[in-house]
């Protein structure tokens, strides 16, 4: 029987249980202060613009991690960590988290995962503007006419948000940890 090492080890699992730890607690601040707004000003879409907040967490254990399937884990537990400290969603919640990780994943596969800001802001937002195709799908909401148009634009909104403050910002955030020697060497090379 030969020694063969585990998909993850137990550093990638506490990185991955400390992002969504993170990622679960702030998502649901950011999203009672989301409601928050939305019930003062009555808009529809909340905070879009800081969609990538929720899916930074994401991009970062993908980043650091460097294995398929962490975002997604991630995500689900991010989600799960929502859910328990009160989000505004309910369940909803881990579905959103898990399709977002799941969209990281997808294109930082797809992209060869290649350590560049382009990988990283392409993943971050494709993860935030999936949180509207959940939506959609999820509330049935009309695929034409004005719905559509308003959930297109809060799609690119989401994606912008995503693809900086998820993206461009996760890719920065792993390279100062490297350069500071908080992170191992995988997670810093390309």
């Amino acid at each position: 029987m030969s020694a063969r090492s585990p998909r993850w080890s137990l550093h990638d699992v506490l990185v991955m249980a400390t992002l969504a730890a993170l990622g679960g607690m702030g998502g649901s601040i950011v999203s009672l202060i989301g409601k928050a707004v939305q019930a003062t000003l009555g808009t529809f879409g909340g905070l879009q613009w800081l969609a990538g907040i929720h899916v930074l967490w994401l991009v970062l254990a993908v980043g650091l991690v460097r294995k398929p399937g962490a975002a997604t884990l991630t995500g689900l537990l991010k989600g799960a960590v929502e859910l328990l400290s009160g989000n505004p969603h309910g369940l909803l919640v881990l579905l959103y988290s898990g399709v977002a990780g799941l969209a990281v994943d997808v294109v930082w596969l797809l992209l060869a995962r290649r350590h560049h800001v382009v990988t990283y802001a392409l993943a971050g937002g494709t993860a935030a503007a999936a949180n509207l195709l959940v939506l959609r799908l999820v509330a049935d909401l009309p695929a034409h006419g004005p719905v559509l148009w308003v959930l297109v634009g809060l799609a690119l909104l989401a994606f912008a948000s995503g693809a900086v403050l998820a993206g461009a910002l996760g890719w920065w955030l792993i390279g100062a940890l490297g350069r500071a020697g908080v992170t191992g060497a995988s997670a810093t090379t390309g």
